[in-house]
């Protein structure tokens, strides 16, 4: 006999909605359609579904807190040393304003600190930045608010996930290149095995000089952390390399904008010595000297995209069948690129 114990889930899936849609009839919150309530207590009484009591008053209480996940364990020094998740942050908290909602920015080193406050009952729902472990992803897959992941390989129906045109951006920065004269092209990029960011941007760069008949050289790939320091320490790698290389994609802005400073102090100068091209548009990058050119994705709006989205779940106005959607991206020029 199957004594597997019927979950919130089974009724969302029996019932063909989500399981925010369960908890609002369960907790006869008035923000559901008539016929879904119909097919829930339908679902509940066929499947014999007994509702957790601890759930249901984590839906009366009504909290209104998104929590920004990420796996930086200095949440202050993630938010001045890192413009990207900075722009992002403020996209989400813009949003989630004009919502009536705050905002949480948590680390998740801290597991018991996780723990806490994903079965505490006092948000309303979760983006996930950076990379999480599988126990802390399937204990958001048992979670009954929404959640979004944010640059990850969709692998779950569970999730919301926000992605950007990284490929393709990759693609348009290697070509770019390539149209300004340049055949030996380098790429900077963040460590390979860690993010799916990063193998996306590596397989478009691969794909641009495929297309155009370049040699891919291997020992053109400079792997590193992304972020100023990690262009900073990058440099005394790339420096052998220039003159033979003549132009280097840099998958982040943040990366760039360390390397172009650390070979100045080496009297190596971009775009004379070295043209180079970004990723990310960070408003650094149109400060900086020289201004550099990039591949734009508008970070600001990808966070009022993130925030948007779980509200929505929130509030049972999701309409998209997927559960899967792209930022585009586009080519910014400016003075860091050399036409040869």
């Amino acid at each position: 006999m199957n004594t597997k114990k019927v979950t919130i889930k089974d009724v969302a899936k029996e019932a063909g909605v989500s399981i925010a849609t369960v908890s609002y009839v369960i907790n006869k919150i008035d923000k559901v359609a008539d016929d879904k309530i119909r097919r829930v207590n339908e679902a509940i009484e066929k499947l014999k579904y007994e509702p957790n009591l601890a759930a249901r008053s984590l839906v009366k209480r009504e909290a209104r807190i998104i929590a920004v996940i990420t796996s930086a364990e200095d949440r202050i020094s993630l938010l001045t040393a890192n413009p990207f998740f900075h722009e992002f942050i403020n996209g989400v908290e813009f949003r989630c304003r004009k919502s009536g909602y705050s905002t949480l920015i948590m680390g998740i080193n801290d597991n018991e600190k996780f723990t806490s406050i994903i079965k505490g009952g006092n948000i309303s729902g979760v983006i996930v930045t950076g990379y999480i472990s599988k126990d802390k992803i399937k204990m958001l897959n048992d979670v009954t608010f929404p959640t979004l992941m944010l640059d990850q390989e969709k692998d779950s129906d569970n999730f919301i996930y926000l992605n950007t045109q990284d490929e393709k951006g990759a693609f348009l920065a290697t070509e770019y290149l390539i149209k300004k004269g340049h055949k030996n092209i380098g790429l900077l990029t963040g460590q390979l095995w860690e993010s799916p960011v990063y193998r996306s941007r590596f397989d478009g760069y691969r794909a641009a000089l495929e297309k155009n008949g370049i040699k891919f050289i291997e020992d053109y790939v400079f792997q590193t952390q992304i972020s100023y320091e990690g262009g900073v320490d990058i440099a005394k790698q790339v420096i052998p390399s220039i003159g033979k290389m003549t132009s280097l994609f840099c998958a982040s802005d943040i990366v760039a904008i360390g390397l172009i400073k650390e070979l100045y102090h080496h009297n190596v100068y971009v775009p004379k010595d070295l043209s180079v091209i970004g990723f990310d548009n960070i408003q650094n990058s149109k400060y900086f000297i020289p201004e550099l050119t990039t591949i734009s994705q508008n970070i600001f709006e990808k966070g009022e995209k993130a925030a948007e989205l779980i509200i929505s779940k929130l509030d049972n106005t999701y309409k998209s069948t997927d559960n899967e959607f792209i930022i585009p991206v586009s080519l910014v020029e400016r003075e860091s690129v050399l036409n040869l």
